[in-house]
């Protein structure tokens, strides 16, 4: 498996943007001054998901956070995002874990005396971040013979779902990772891991119960599963935010979710999302157009660069998608073009989470 740290990164496709109300909300969240806000600041929704549905701040109830850990690690890797990688790698590495500890790690996880339910764990976010959909059944099984109850398995997938969403949000904007890779070969650094490791566990805590008021469609089906768990409010947060902002239009991102649950084969989150665009005034055969040749009469001209791609941010190599990313700056607004960012990063989360724990209605 290539080594994330080796990936080919463009230079930064965003200027980043000072905004204090942001940027003071994800300090008394997470304890620290978060570097990529900035960078972020100019769609708040997508700030603040970054932000909201990281798993350790109060999300998981049942699902060991050093877990999460691993699996942020591995999906890292798989969508091989250098910034989220080494933020990753950072986090371990600050907790005590030896470097040569972490790339054997990397290398081969099911050899690093890891107990069967995390081995079994690890394959699961694997299998949901390489083939999504079409792998679900298979990995839903494995874990369950692990010894994974529906409650853990839900909190797994969506500890991976979070990290595909940050993986792709990182990645298709460039955001430069080289200060947090050299972190840890820093002397002040190493002098300073004790503290931070402190520092950083003293922010992290378990999640409680707490009731889902309402969900929102489309992913109405997919907030439910939740409900009950911290994860559900924080989800639907999210949602409302795509739809509150008015950069892109609501059937211009309609459209782009709809491109990913296809080419995901999700037939967990389509039939809301088809719906809620029959209401947008889009058509069944309309729609149908759009999903097999990435264009029709109906769209205009923002809709048409914007589901191609949606379309792009399923399987990609993170150079060819950032040089496809930066070629819609002279057709779009940077806000339109972060919003768009945001929305297919989320969508390819949720689809494959979607997959995962939910049955085709």
């Amino acid at each position: 498996m290539t080594n994330a740290l080796d990936v080919t990164w463009e230079a930064c496709l965003i200027e980043p943007r000072e905004d204090r109300v942001l940027e003071t909300y994800a300090r008394r969240k997470m304890g620290i001054p978060w570097p990529t806000i900035r960078y972020f600041s100019s769609v708040p929704w997508l700030a603040r998901a970054l932000i909201d549905l990281h798993p350790e701040y109060g999300l998981l109830m049942h699902l060991d956070q050093d877990v999460a850990d691993l699996l942020t690690l591995v999906v890292s890797q798989e969508n091989s995002c250098r910034f989220c990688y080494a933020a990753q790698r950072m986090l371990l590495w600050s907790q005590g874990m030896a470097e040569a500890r972490i790339e054997r790690l990397e290398r081969d996880l099911t050899r690093a005396n890891l107990p069967p339910r995390t081995v079994a764990a690890i394959a699961f976010a694997r299998s949901q971040s390489r083939t999504g959909p079409a792998g679900a059944s298979d990995a839903r099984e494995a874990l369950r013979r692990a010894g994974c109850d529906d409650v853990e398995m839900k909190e797994i997938a969506f500890a991976v779902a979070n990290t595909d969403f940050s993986n792709r949000a990182h990645t298709i904007a460039a955001i430069p990772s080289v200060a947090l890779e050299r972190m840890p070969h820093q002397f002040h650094m190493r002098l300073l891991r004790p503290l931070v490791n402190r520092f950083m566990e003293s922010r992290r805590y378990r999640g409680r119960a707490t009731p889902l008021e309402g969900a929102p469609y489309p992913y109405a089906r997919l907030v439910r599963a939740y409900a009950g768990s911290p994860i559900a409010p924080a989800m639907a947060r999210a949602v409302d935010g795509i739809w509150a902002s008015s950069h892109l239009t609501r059937r211009c991102k309609l459209l782009m979710l709809a491109i990913i649950a296809r080419g995901l084969d999700c037939q967990a989150c389509a039939p809301e999302i088809g719906q809620a665009l029959r209401v947008e005034g889009i058509n069944e055969s309309a729609l149908g157009k759009i999903l097999a040749h990435l264009d029709a009469p109906e769209l205009d001209p923002t809709e048409r660069l914007l589901v191609r791609f949606a379309r792009e941010t399923i399987w990609f190599e993170p150079a060819t998608l950032q040089r496809q990313a930066r070629a819609l700056r002279d057709q779009l607004t940077s806000p339109q073009l972060l919003e768009a960012i945001g929305v297919a990063s989320l969508a390819n989360g949720f689809c494959r989470m979607g997959a995962m724990i939910l049955d085709p209605p």
